[in-house]
C-alpha cells in the first residue's frame, strides 16, 4: 500500500479522533474530488508531496491527478480489507438482485401457466409418462408383427 496514503489516513484519524465533524467534511471532500476544505487539502498535498510543487505549475495538475487516484485506489484497497463495499457496487449488486427476483418471479409464473395448460389438456406428468409407455408398447407390438409377416420371426 501507498506509504503516503498511510500517513494521510493515519494523520487524519488522529484528527478525526478529535471530533466526528471531521468525517463529515471527509464525506463532502470526497463528493468535491478533493476539493474545498482547506485543512483536508493541505493535509493530503502534504502527504502526497504537492506542496513542493507551485499551484500554477503545468506539473501540479498532472500531480494532483495522479496523487488523487492513487488515494482513491489506496482508500478503496483500505475499505475492502474492513469488508467495505463502495456504494456504487453496492448499488448495482442490489439492481441485479432485484433484476434476477423478478426474472425467477416471471419463470415460476410462466411454469405455473404451462403446468396448469397441460393439466387441461390431460397431460399432467403422469398421464404423459402413461402415453409414453403405452406409445412404446403399441411400437413394440407393431414391430413385431412386422417381424412376423416378413417370416423373421417365429
Amino acid at each position: 500500500m501507498d506509504r503516503r496514503f498511510l500517513e494521510f489516513w493515519g494523520n487524519f484519524l488522529i484528527n478525526a479522533a478529535k471530533g466526528q465533524k471531521k468525517f463529515e467534511e471527509l464525506s463532502q471532500w470526497f463528493s468535491q474530488d478533493l476539493k474545498g476544505f482547506e485543512d483536508l487539502t493541505a493535509l493530503f498535498r502534504k502527504s502526497y508531496g504537492l506542496d513542493e510543487l507551485p499551484e500554477n505549475s503545468a506539473d501540479y495538475e498532472k500531480a494532483w491527478q495522479k496523487a488523487a487516484e492513487n488515494f482513491q485506489n489506496s482508500l478503496r484497497d483500505y475499505l475492502s480489507l474492513m469488508g467495505v463495499v463502495p456504494k456504487d457496487e453496492h448499488i448495482k449488486l442490489v439492481k441485479k438482485y432485484e433484476d434476477l427476483k423478478r426474472k425467477v418471479a416471471d419463470q415460476e409464473e410462466t411454469i405455473k401457466h404451462l403446468r396448469m395448460l397441460l393439466e387441461e389438456k390431460g397431460f399432467g406428468q403422469g398421464e404423459l409418462v402413461r402415453s409414453f409407455q403405452d406409445l412404446i408398447i403399441t411400437q413394440t407390438d407393431q414391430f413385431q408383427e412386422l417381424m412376423k409377416a416378413l417370416g423373421l420371426r417365429k
